[in-house]
């Protein structure tokens, strides 16, 4: 796919090329919480609903709050569109220094998705989505008049293993991706590379619809600045629900 590795060739260059001898790399432990719904109305129509908590270990303060909605289309029997909004209230992002300040964000999200079956266990899935931000202005202290505006493309590339050989139990599935990050806009000074995140986890079905996941997740990202980066590691735990709304 000549396209995709473009993304991750310039992704890579724009990471490196921004750094220099002064780096800064600061190292967090988080954890997240997060509720997750598929609202199914046909076949082919799904709402999908995420909430999601986001707090640091160190502290046990918040970090970050956000919300998602879109209507996904299915297009083709491994593919479909969707399309929706994202609000989030991001916190500072250093515990404990006494700054309170909330960052509000409203984000406009487009995305594509496409599903490889490789086995009776084992899919492949890739995702595109774009982003189109707008970030609350502050100063650091205080919320001000205006957003600033950015695009942000992201691509996910992601593989999921059934564990269990028999399809009529309930499926421990094994998933593993690799997401990249590349922002652009005015706005855009420093980190044209945005971040990478991998991670592991397990999800299990309970049945009538419910399933639990667990896993870890690695986030390094390159701030504004262009010489601070984050280094996150993550346990993410979430309950994940499927509502079916028709009989077919």
């Amino acid at each position: 796919m000549p396209a995709l590795k473009f993304i991750i060739s310039l992704a890579l260059f724009l990471a490196f090329s921004k750094a220099n001898a002064q780096k800064v790399v600061t190292h967090q432990s988080l954890i997240w919480f997060r509720y997750y719904n598929q609202l199914h109305f046909s076949p082919k129509l799904v709402w999908h609903n995420e909430f999601e908590t986001r707090r640091f270990l160190e502290y046990n303060q918040q970090h970050h709050f956000i919300i998602h909605t879109r209507l996904h289309y299915k297009f083709a029997a491994n593919a479909d569109v969707g399309g929706g909004v994202t609000y989030s209230r991001q916190s500072p992002q250093f515990p404990n220094t006494g700054i309170s300040l909330v960052v509000p964000e409203i984000r406009f999200v487009q995305e594509i998705n496409y599903t490889i079956p490789l086995s009776n266990r084992i899919n492949l899935q890739q995702r595109f989505r774009v982003d189109e931000r707008f970030i609350r202005i502050n100063n650091s202290e205080n919320l001000l008049e205006g957003h600033t505006f950015n695009w942000r493309f992201r691509f996910r590339l992601q593989a999921a293993f059934r564990l269990n050989k028999n399809p009529e139990n309930k499926n421990t599935i094994l998933k593993i991706f690799n997401e990249l990050m590349v922002n652009a806009g005015s706005a855009i000074v420093y980190n044209q590379f945005d971040q990478n995140r991998i991670y592991v986890g397990v999800e299990q079905v309970l049945g009538k619809g419910f399933s639990v996941e667990l896993g870890y997740l690695k986030w390094y990202q390159q701030t504004a600045a262009g010489n601070l980066f984050f280094s996150r590691d993550i346990i993410r735990i979430a309950l994940l629900h499927n509502i079916r709304l028709h009989n077919d």
